[in-house]
Order: structure tokens, then sequence, then C-alpha cells
């Protein structure tokens, strides 16, 4: 695994302040397209992801690209956490696949309808897919996970901590239910 840090001071669509991000790639057995639709699937979801453990999701939006389904951006609202809302991105072809999501909140989610804030400051995170290749065969999938954390009121240790265990359960939880 690797953590890097980042101060950020007003770049533009990204918030100001220390940033951990954290980051490593696994490989699984299964095909690339089981483990996108996995990990795409929102009902999968609080079975892989720390924040929505426990909670039952729910696409608000749900805007398909082109012409595959699996192509597309949701808003997600999660039970358990009425102030928060997940955007997420999941596209996929031959050559790979990978889902992302920021956390947002509801006023900013109502300012993007809106056209009112073209710059909102987003912490993507998420997953890249990979099919891999021995030779000419095709024999699993490459997994890399990324994730990011606003280090507030945490010394840097701690931080690092925090985003390794949340990167480490999920991969756990993806690995025992893929593989």
């Amino acid at each position: 695994m690797e953590v890097k840090t980042n101060k950020r001071r007003g770049d533009p669509g990204k918030p100001s302040g220390l940033h951990r991000t954290a980051g490593c790639t696994v490989e699984f057995i299964s095909s690339h397209n089981r483990v996108f639709d996995y990990l795409s699937d929102i009902q999968n979801r609080p079975q892989w992801e720390r924040m929505s453990n426990g909670s039952s999701v729910q696409a608000l939006v749900n805007i398909t690209m082109g012409p595959d389904p699996r192509n597309c951006i949701f808003v997600l609202a999660m039970s358990n956490h009425k102030d928060i809302l997940i955007l997420q991105e999941c596209c996929t072809d031959g050559t790979g696949s990978y889902v992302i999501f920021a956390p947002i909140t509801p006023d900013i989610f109502q300012s993007m309808l809106y056209g009112v804030d073209q710059d909102v400051p987003l912490m993507p995170f998420g997953f890249s897919i990979l099919p891999k290749v021995s030779g000419s065969i095709l024999d699993g999938t490459l997994l890399t996970m990324v994730f990011q954390i606003t280090v507030k009121n945490v010394s840097s240790k701690q931080a690092v901590e925090v985003v390794t265990q949340i990167i480490k359960e999920a991969l756990q939880r993806i690995i025992e239910t893929v593989n």
C-alpha cells in the first residue's frame, strides 16, 4: 500500500487543506466484468464500503452514458446518512473499467442540479478494474483502489492508519465476495 500527502490551497475543484491519498492493487481470479458488475451494483455497496455498512442505498438519479446501461452516473442516498449523498460514475468496456465516487452534501447536489455552482470541490476515490493478461490468455483482474481523506484534527500517523484500515477492510470484503 502506498500513502501520499497533498497540501492544497485553492485548487479549482479540490477542497483545500491537507489530504492523505492511499492506494493499492490486488489480483483477482474473477473476470474483470464480474468485479465491475459487483462494485458498480449499488445494492452490493453496504457489503464492502464502511460508510454505507448497515444502510440501504437508493439511486436518486441514474444517467446512462452511451449504449451500455452499465456506463452511468448515479446520485446515491444512504438511509443512515441523511447529510451525505454519493456521486458515482461507472464505466466499462473491453479494455477496462472504473467505479469512481465522491461524497457530496444535499446542498451541493442542488447547486449542481440547477447549474448554480460549476466549481464543486470533490474528493473522489474508487477503483480501476483491468483485465489481467498472461501472454494471450485473460486470467483474472487487477483491481486498484485509491482512497482520499482530509486530515483535520488528527495526527498524520492517525490519518495514515485510518485510510489504510479503510482500504484493507474494503478489499478484504470484496475479495471474500468476488473471488
